[in-house]
């Protein structure tokens, strides 16, 4: 391969994996996957709004050099595939879904936030609740203390109205004096 060619192919995956400090990057195996089971992959990938680039080992580690993330080049190896989301977490499961899908997806590890991940740290990343479930179950333990101060309130006068109720019942049944 002419030396210009590999110097485009470097710029460009150094285009595509560019801010690769904020979004994260998974890296997978995929030695022994069948074609239909590769756009199989990709499909879910791209519906857990991922995206699966695979990538030239040694074309790759120059650009993970100039993009400062030269950590990332021991994880580079066989035929292997990077798979990117808009977060560490969202690449995360969206391996972890293709990885059940295709037996012959293993993960190398990640990147995320200036670390090298191995893969059970990736695993871990993928068992992540979502930022909406995150966020509601932070409303929720806010809210709790207001709920029960609501109870509570709402509680006292329907004590005395029952109260109350229960002596009118006991002076309807006694006889007048």
């Amino acid at each position: 391969m002419a030396r210009e060619v590999k110097e485009l192919m470097v710029k460009e995956l150094e285009a595509v994996f560019q801010g690769i400090d904020g979004t994260g990057c998974v890296l997978v195996n995929y030695d022994g996957m069948t074609g239909d089971a590769a756009r199989q992959v990709r499909q879910e990938v791209r519906r857990r709004g991922g995206s699966m680039v695979i990538v030239r080992n040694s074309l790759f580690g120059i650009a993970l050099d100039r993009l400062g993330v030269g950590g990332l080049k021991r994880l580079i190896g066989g035929p292997m595939a990077v798979v990117r989301g808009e977060g560490p977490i969202e690449a995360a499961k969206a391996v972890d879904a293709a990885t059940e899908m295709c037996a012959a997806i293993r993960v190398r590890g990640g990147y995320a936030d200036g670390r090298v991940l191995g893969p059970e740290e990736v695993k871990k990343l993928a068992a992540i609740p979502s930022r909406e479930v995150l966020l509601a179950t932070i409303a929720g333990a806010l809210m709790a203390p207001l709920r029960r101060l609501a109870y509570g309130l709402l509680d006292r006068p329907r004590a005395l109205a029952c109260g109350l109720d229960q002596l009118r019942a006991r002076a309807a049944e006694q006889p007048p004096a």
